[in-house]
């Protein structure tokens, strides 16, 4: 799992446009009266200090009080210093330090306001903001989410000029529950390097009409699609509708049938006392709540949970020959081997394992956070599974776990689990842990399917992780020595070897992650924010990673000596297909970010379609829909608000698929046509001219764009079709979905 930020949603808090031609499925948000001047509920202003302030900035920073450092003439403000590299953070807790139950109830108020300016010299910072509340919850369960005060376009920018910021709740609440009727922090904090200084005053909430973003409009273009209504091609994967993390209601909303128990901690996962290691994600930390019996494991509980509603579970177990033997133990002990760069916050003892030259711990112990897990281990927790919740055949009655899979990402273990896997992963390690721990679960549920290989991303489908050495994969010496083919094609030309010799296959799926690479002014594709409408257009091109061999690449992979066309899908097809025919195909997780703007929401919906359209077998979000995403699901799996889906038999479909896309189904249940076209132009409206053939019926329509204020909208009045061909006006970065039912 690629660490990821938390990420917010630009919903509109006002009302809804009048949008002509469109109605709402749903109601709007609430509205607020104007409220532009301070705000109506002050926690902290110079003129009124209350509270303290924590502060946890690296090796130097403060954080306080200072004359004139506020808003009015000669006032005073707060003060904000980070000093150091990597993260730095600062916060006020309005109502004292740690005090057992006091908060505020915000719930009347829909915006946190403030006033701020720069005041360093230094280029303009990624400053974020978060808030927290006062409700207990598991170590390591955070609340809310932290906000880019820029890149969310609360303000155009931070600079020497004091601005007043202006950001929604419900930006804090989309990924994680944060309890508005128990507020007492505010947080900043920032990852940049050097020294910035920042001065915030008159910090509060308000009631406001917040008006959503939006891409500038710009020239519109013409399209011809054609939908062949006749032939089906094959049938779609509801697997492919797969997440890691969903509450029971939007499992039932969306139809998933299949979740993920996968991620980092899972490498070091212990079933029997229900702890992980949080890794070099969150100080080599161990965490969870130790249980009685396995039958209070997380395993059983996430399995038994998704059998309620007739779902499987893609089940991830540890390979790497650990786990954590405790809810508390952490791996680089400050008081052990010396002062690090950073440190658990409130826990000056757990470091981050770097040194504070920059150079990592060695020679630790693993056994000072874990214990060993053997293949008979995972043998044990399999046949353990087995026994409660039934094989995965479903011959004992619901059916259990469907596929279990080899660990996460081990090409990165000697970086995000390096204390117990220093050393990096070679060709042949990878392959015998496989052997072995996959030969475990076999003997204890033989009818299960087993998942291997799991690729972090571009590099480990070529070279092993001790390929990039010293010299950062020049010599790429395990490569040499196992005949120059890409590590991946050696994986599964192995598995075929193993099915010839033994009658049976040993891995049955082979899983790939995969996150946009690319960046615009140094943010990412998948973790940046804002409407920058470069990254964004960026973002909607991403998706051609998965499938298109004329995308020539615009990250770093193009400085590589591998080709440069990624090309995901077919590239992983061509090697099954000639090594290891019948092997099923899983995008174990991906994430193509944008989830607080239009744009990740088409990028979602153009994923989710590419997915059925290249006939893979499952894919799995990373880790849930945030956001604006949530739309890409709901055009594809709830459009109407009553579970209405796309269909379930892909039919050939073209258009100019770089500014729209277009995905077409047969459903089976009613023989409707339904057809998605995703117009990727931030800017331009598509005049479209949609050629449904011979498809006969009532036709409908549902949309969602930048008007429609987070909601999918029915479409009110279609133009005739005459010939067969329908010209639909498409409206800029929006996704139309067409049913035709007979």
């Amino acid at each position: 799992m690629l660490l990821a930020l938390l990420v917010l949603s630009l919903v509109a808090t006002r009302g809804a446009a009048d949008v002509p031609g469109r109605k709402k499925i749903a109601a709007s948000a609430k509205t607020g009266k104007p409220s532009l001047g301070p705000p109506e509920f002050v926690v902290w202003s110079g003129d009124k200090p209350a509270g303290q302030t924590w502060a946890k900035l690296g090796p130097k920073g403060t954080i306080g009080i200072s004359d004139k450092a506020g808003v009015g003439q000669n006032s005073k403000g707060l003060e904000l210093n980070f000093d150091g590299d990597g993260w730095r953070g600062c916060g006020l807790n309005w109502k004292g330090w740690f005090p057992e139950d006091a908060h505020d109830d915000l719930t009347r108020f829909n915006t946190l306001v403030f006033q701020i300016r720069q005041t360093s010299t230094s280029p303009q910072a990624r400053l974020m903001v978060s808030m927290v509340d006062n409700v207990k919850r598991p170590a390591g369960d955070a609340a809310g989410n932290a906000v880019d005060i820029v890149g969310s376009g609360a303000i155009e920018k931070i600079d020497a000029t004091w601005r007043r910021v202006a950001i929604p709740l419900e930006s804090f609440t989309r990924q994680k529950p944060l309890q508005l009727a128990r507020l007492w922090e505010i947080d900043f904090s920032n990852q940049d390097g050097g020294h910035l200084s920042f001065q915030i005053d008159q910090i509060g909430f308000a009631v406001e009409n917040l008006a959503a973003p939006r891409f500038q409009p710009g020239p519109g273009y013409n399209a011809r699609v054609t939908v062949s209504t006749e032939k089906e091609l094959h049938a779609i994967s509801e697997a492919v509708y797969g997440v890691c993390g969903l509450p029971q209601e939007k499992l039932v909303q969306y139809g998933i049938k299949i979740t993920r128990w996968g991620g980092n901690p899972s490498t070091r996962y212990n079933w029997k006392l229900n702890v992980d290691n949080g890794a070099s994600d969150w100080f080599f930390k161990n965490r969870g709540q130790t249980i009685q019996t396995p039958d209070q494991s997380g395993y059983l509980t996430h399995i038994l949970g998704n059998q309620k509603f007739g779902a499987t579970t893609y089940q991830t177990v540890p390979m790497i020959g650990w786990v954590a033997k405790d809810a508390a133990s952490y791996g680089f002990a400050v008081g052990k081997y010396g002062p690090q760069k950073g440190t658990e916050p409130g826990h000056p003892d757990a470091g981050n394992g770097v040194r504070v030259d920059g150079s990592n711990v060695t020679g630790n112990d693993p056994r000072e956070t874990s214990v060993l897990a053997p293949p008979e281990f995972i043998e044990e927790a399999v046949a353990f599974v087995a026994s409660k919740a039934g094989p995965a055949d479903g011959s004992k009655g619901k059916p259990g776990v469907k596929y279990w899979v080899l660990d996460n990402e081990p090409a990165l273990w000697n970086s995000t689990h390096r204390d117990v896997h220093p050393q990096p992963l070679t060709f042949d390690e990878l392959w015998d842990r496989t052997v072995q721990y996959a030969e475990a679960i076999h003997r204890a549920d033989p009818t299960a399917k087993v998942v291997g290989y799991c690729s972090w991303g571009w590099m480990d489908l070529f070279y092993s992780a001790a390929d990039a050495g010293t010299d950062n994969f020049r010599t790429k010496s395990d490569w040499e020595a196992h005949g120059r083919i890409p590590m991946a094609e050696w994986f599964i030309r192995k598995c075929a070897e193993y099915r010839q010799k033994n009658g049976k296959a040993l891995i049955d799926v082979f899983d790939v992650h995969w996150y946009p690479q690319g960046q615009v002014r140094g943010q990412g594709v998948y973790q940046g924010k804002g409407l920058d409408p470069e990254l964004c257009a960026l973002r909607l091109r991403s998706t051609r990673d998965l499938w298109d061999k004329d995308y020539k690449q615009e990250s770093w992979i193009a400085n590589t000596e591998m080709d440069h066309i990624v090309a995901l899908i077919p590239r992983v097809r061509k090697w099954i297909a000639q090594h290891n025919r019948g092997m099923e195909i899983c995008v174990g997780e991906y994430n193509f970010g944008g989830s607080d703007n239009i744009s990740g929401a088409l990028a979602q919906a153009d994923a989710l379609g590419i997915f059925g359209r290249e006939n893979i077998d499952l894919a799995f979000l990373w880790h849930t829909p945030e956001g604006t995403q949530e739309l890409g699901w709901q055009i594809f799996r709830d459009y109407d608000g009553r579970q209405g889906r796309f269909g379930d038999k892909a039919l050939a479909a073209s258009s100019n698929q770089a500014d729209l896309a277009v995905f077409a189904a047969r459903r089976t249940a009613d023989g409707a046509l339904t057809v998605v076209l995703i117009n990727k132009n931030l800017h331009g409206a598509c005049a479209a001219q949609i050629h449904l053939e011979t498809a006969r019926g009532a036709l409908h329509g549902w949309q969602f764009d930048q008007a429609s204020e987070g909601k999918i909208v029915a479409i009110e009045k279609l133009p005739a079709r005459s010939a067969g061909v329908l010209k639909l006006a498409l409206p800029a970065a929006s996704a139309t979905l067409l049913v035709v039912t007979p």
